[in-house]
């Protein structure tokens, strides 16, 4: 599918009606649309946005109102060239704002933070942090995308008003009480009037009308991950790395402050999200949070989530002093379990955007990822919907079988975490294996990236479009379930007391040892010993492109280094 012109006839007769009702904080409505959107987060109003760019009658509308409180949230590599795709194939600059610091800070927010380390610090209670239980990754500098900590209040508004400038009708304030599905339309009911639609996309999440009237919130995948957060924003946080002894630093070449750092202890982790640790940003503040295994930490509802919080941190010197650094500029916020599920997520003349759909837990910072992945595939079936006039269940099938996947594969990957986090030797395990993961299933995105930029064609994208979820295609991805299958059933015998945390993690190293598509000259995956690894460095760099190209494994020359390279910024 090519993009077509912010004005593409859809060959569709559209006469509304205009004034059916009005609300205070938002447009007219008119009796029908192409596509009512509910709910106005980030999927929603770049869903909204991009089905307006290309010619369709769309109506946003949200139950609340912009700008409105929201934890931070931390970037991955795979999520800013995400956003740079979909901002590129849909001639949306907008979008693409979103994955460059510089660009954030220009044209949506001065209030951002830069992303230029993934940080693990390990903490065992009543000791302090040691240097060999910490972890550092320091991604690459290319010239299309950066990582960045973004503001959620300052984001999803923008995003809103972006939407709103491409033609999306928005109202706010306004509850959707009913969704009833059709043969021919859909019919939206809100507390305000009615409209009907060709086309429903719910992004209104764990609230959603249509989920809970349409029953999939019933015999939904059961999730293995059980836990709860407790957070809030912080004035002040100081730099971890100025609290850690000088042999506990990693010392490379960015700080842990430099970008999100992970507190690790059996049971839990928090989230340490800067806003202000980049010179073009006028933020000072933090976003912090506490997420908890509710098994090994079930709530307390004795006390205030602060003190809660607080009782729990007390344990480990290194985070409560980090902790302390800060004052809180916002009440702590309680939880109750994080994960949500259901059993399908679209049909006919519908369907759910990935967090309406399900939600495993903000490790690993997954979350935005999904979203674009969702937003690329789920639009462009929809568009081809209205091409062909066809809105079937079966055409949006994909869209059930990609969301089931991506909700299955993080259940998997995170609640195997909390089950490493009961000892370092199996944490320091697990972790060089995400490491080893998510650095290749940046390549293979990064391939795509740059086949495009060589060739100007946004065909380039096209087959990811094709596989089940974005990544199922890459040439590692059989070796690398196996490999989480393998080290899933070791975890299981280590939190089930059949195996030691020793024997786990020999296991565990030796997998990686044995796996050809991890090169061990770039990062020693499987060596106990390994840590940090920096590829802001470009001979590190080159050194893992001239093993792609010339002595990888062919799966990996043929389908994955088969790029031209880039000048690197």
């Amino acid at each position: 599918m090519q993009p077509a012109g912010p004005n593409a006839a859809t060959g569709r007769t559209r006469q509304h009606d205009r004034h059916h009702y009005r609300t205070d904080g938002g447009a007219s409505l008119a009796d029908s649309y192409d596509v009512v959107v509910g709910g106005s987060g980030m999927s929603s109003s770049t869903t909204a946005m991009i089905l307006a760019r290309h010619g369709l009658d769309v109506a946003m509308i949200e139950a609340g109102s912009h700008p409105r409180f929201a934890i931070g949230e931390a970037m991955l590599p795979q999520s800013s060239m995400w956003m740079w795709i979909v901002g590129e194939y849909h001639d949306i600059p907008e979008i693409q704002y979103l994955s460059d610091a510089n660009e954030i800070v220009d044209n949506i927010t001065p209030s951002c933070g830069v992303k230029h380390s993934i940080g693990f610090a390990y903490h065992e209670p009543d000791r302090p942090v040691t240097g060999d239980h910490v972890h550092q990754l320091i991604p690459p500098n290319l010239p299309f995308y950066s990582e960045s900590h973004l503001l959620r209040e300052d984001v999803d508004h923008y995003l809103v008003e972006s939407a709103r400038k491409y033609g999306v009708e928005y109202v706010d304030e306004t509850a959707i009480v009913d969704v009833d599905i059709g043969e021919d339309e859909v019919t939206v009911t809100t507390d305000r009037g009615t409209i009907e639609a060709t086309f429903y996309v719910d992004g209104t999440g764990g609230s959603s009308v249509l989920a809970e009237g349409m029953g999939y919130r019933e015999d939904a995948p059961e999730l293995e991950t059980d836990s709860r957060a407790i957070f809030t924003h912080v004035e002040g946080l100081a730099p971890f790395d100025e609290l850690l002894a000088a042999d506990a630093r990693p010392e490379q070449s960015n700080r842990l402050h430099d970008g999100t750092l992970h507190h690790v202890f059996d049971g839990g982790w928090m989230w340490i999200i800067p806003f202000d640790n980049f010179e073009r940003s006028e933020a000072t503040k933090a976003s912090v949070g506490l997420v908890l295994d509710r098994d090994q930490h079930p709530v307390d509802e004795s006390v205030d989530a602060e003190t809660e919080a607080r009782r729990i941190l007390a344990e480990f010197p290194d985070i409560q002093r980090h902790l302390d650094s800060a004052d809180p500029v916002l009440p702590w916020v309680r939880t109750g379990r994080l994960q949500r599920s259901a059993s399908r997520s679209s049909g006919h003349r519908h369907y759910l955007t990935n967090n309406t759909y399900g939600f495993v837990d903000p490790l690993y910072a997954i979350g935005l990822v999904n979203t674009f992945e969702s937003v690329f595939v789920s639009t462009s079936l929809l568009l081809d919907a209205f091409e062909a006039d066809d809105f079937s269940a079966e055409r949006f099938a994909p869209i059930d079988e990609m969301h089931r996947r991506q909700l299955a594969t993080n259940d998997r990957l995170i609640s195997n975490a909390y089950k490493s986090m009961g000892d370092f030797r199996t944490w320091n395990a697990w972790t060089q294996m995400w490491l080893g993961q998510v650095l290749f299933h940046d390549l293979y995105i990064q391939r795509h990236c740059l086949n495009y930029l060589e060739s100007g064609e946004t065909t380039a994208f096209d087959p990811l479009l094709e596989e089940q979820s974005p990544g199922d295609g890459a040439p590692f991805a059989g070796q690398k379930a196996v490999m989480h299958r393998t080290m899933a059933d070791v975890l299981d015998a280590y939190s089930g007391g059949e195996m030691g945390a020793s024997e786990a993690a020999d296991r565990m190293f030796g997998e990686m040892r044995r796996a050809d598509w991890l090169p061990k000259h770039v990062y020693d995956w499987g060596d106990e010993r390994a840590r940090h690894v920096d590829f802001s460095d470009p001979e590190l760099v080159g050194a893992l492109i001239e093993w792609g190209k010339t002595d990888s494994p062919d799966r990996l020359r043929e389908n994955l280094f088969d790029f031209d390279v880039p000048e690197m910024a």
